[in-house]
């Protein structure tokens, strides 16, 4: 008996009476909304992966590059740009979108010692990966990394680590911290020696030219009602769901989905259809939602996604950082932490004052390489918030005025607070509500503890205005 038919069999037996519609239809909604936030990393691989399909070369200035390829970027985020995904003022970023479906790609990354940098690896589903290239992992050492798809056979060159991904599609974000443009032309230098090669393209070493990207695939597009559920079951086929997840994956069938095979609402039942379209409907609001709140909240108010080393089975908060974040570190080598909301749980409102006061024995303690920043993102766009300094984050790279007690100020407001502050002026937008972002690079061991925890009481925002 196919999937349909068991499903119209529940139906019959289940459907007799108004009551039991109604249940059906509940379950229904239900198991599809956990469906639509589970699968909801895999629109966002797809987004990445379809602005980059059919690029010719590399995007000026941008993290982003034919598939298989390496994308600089070359300079440091600004309100200018137009990257989706909340990008830092505090590192550059290569970019590279995975395709490892037919073979290996190889990774060269110089030695890099006197600065933060990360390979940050992910599957299609946005989940982090083992860190082969960190300062805490290898020193930054020299190194040679085959991204190895799940089901790929075969030997590779000797002096590589191999590195077997879960899903054929992924990502790679290579963060270098730089600050100005003194750092960036050392940073450029440091891509200037990175390469992607090919596995068939490795002739005894990298590459001296781009990997052939992939063939584009073929995609069925859709509109209407279930268009939604139509293309995150073609996903869910291309990267099915890795073991971990079985869970959840074993309940698909209770709304028509299969993996590998293509979604056909037609062959269920109306109560069926009902909910699962209730869910369509209401997914956007939920994200809207888990946008604001996509974690659990620490002390003082502030929130994170990846509040552990393992949240990938929170799939509501696994599927908000997919949308706002995209890529974020694990806390052994980056936290972020965020907020929307003042002190007195209100939300933050461009035209009112703020204040971030950190005491002098509260200042986030980091490796020798590593720093804390503090930035401004528009509340609905999660870019940059333009304005006349083109300062987008204080941190403690900077030189801060500091308190005669050793505390810091920072003054968060749309209009420059004037005089000294100014130093320590973390600029708003105008009007509307907006985001905070508490970044610690390269954190001591014993604020990874207090992260994990959950103790980690990073200052609020209190609010000036009466």
């Amino acid at each position: 008996m196919s999937v349909a038919q068991q499903t119209n069999a529940i139906s019959s037996v289940s459907g007799a009476n108004d009551l039991d519609a109604h249940g059906l239809e509940s379950l229904a909604y239900s198991t599809a909304l956990q469906a639509y936030l589970f699968a909801y990393p895999l629109v966002i691989t797809e987004r990445e992966r379809l602005r980059r399909e059919n690029l010719t070369g590399p995007i000026p200035f941008e993290p982003a590059a034919p598939i298989n390829q390496l994308g600089h970027m070359t300079a440091l985020s600004s309100a200018k740009g137009d990257l989706p995904f909340s990008p830092n003022c505090d590192t550059v970023y290569t970019g590279i979108s995975l395709d490892l479906t037919a073979e290996p790609v190889i990774l060269d990354m110089p030695a890099i010692k006197d600065r933060y940098a990360v390979v940050h690896v992910i599957n299609a589903y946005v989940e982090n990966q083992p860190y082969d290239y960190s300062p805490r992992t290898n020193g930054c050492d020299h190194a040679q990394i085959a991204y190895v798809g799940p089901n790929w056979q075969g030997e590779l060159p000797e002096g590589v680590i191999g590195r077997r991904l879960d899903t054929n599609l992924g990502g790679i974000a290579v963060r270098i911290a730089a600050k100005d443009e003194a750092d960036l032309e050392i940073v450029r230098g440091y891509q200037s020696q990175m390469s992607l090669t090919l596995l068939s393209e490795w002739k005894g070493g990298p590459s001296d030219k781009p990997a052939t990207p992939p063939t584009p695939r073929h995609r069925n597009k859709y509109e209407g009602d279930f268009a939604w559920f139509k293309e995150a079951t073609d996903l869910l086929g291309e990267n099915p769901p890795p073991p971990g997840h079985k869970t959840v994956a074993t309940t698909l069938w209770r709304i028509g989905i299969t993996p590998g095979e293509p979604f056909n609402p037609d062959t269920l039942d109306p109560a069926t259809r009902r909910g699962i379209l209730r869910a369509e409907q209401d997914g956007p609001a939920l994200m809207t939602y888990l946008a604001k709140n996509r974690g659990r909240k620490f002390p003082n108010g502030w929130d994170a996604a990846r509040y552990s080393r393992d949240f990938t089975s929170d799939y509501a908060a696994r599927a908000a950082a997919a949308l706002v974040g995209l890529m974020g570190n694990d806390p052994e080598e980056a936290i972020y932490l965020y907020t929307y909301y003042d002190a007195n749980g209100d939300l933050l409102d461009g035209s009112k004052r703020y204040r971030i006061h950190v005491p002098a024995d509260k200042v986030p303690g980091t490796s020798d390489i590593g720093f804390w920043s503090i930035t401004m993102y528009n509340g609905q766009s999660f870019m940059f918030v333009d304005n006349p300094l083109d300062r987008y984050c204080v941190s403690s790279r900077d030189t801060l005025i500091a308190n005669a007690d050793g505390s810091v100020d920072i003054w968060v407001q749309a209009e420059a607070p004037g005089g000294a502050k100014d130093t320590n002026w973390l600029p708003s937008p105008k009007g509307g509500t907006f985001r905070v972002t508490f970044r610690i690079y390269s954190p001591v061991q014993q604020i990874v503890d207090e992260f994990l925890a959950m103790k980690l009481a990073l200052p609020p925002l209190e609010l000036l205005d009466a």
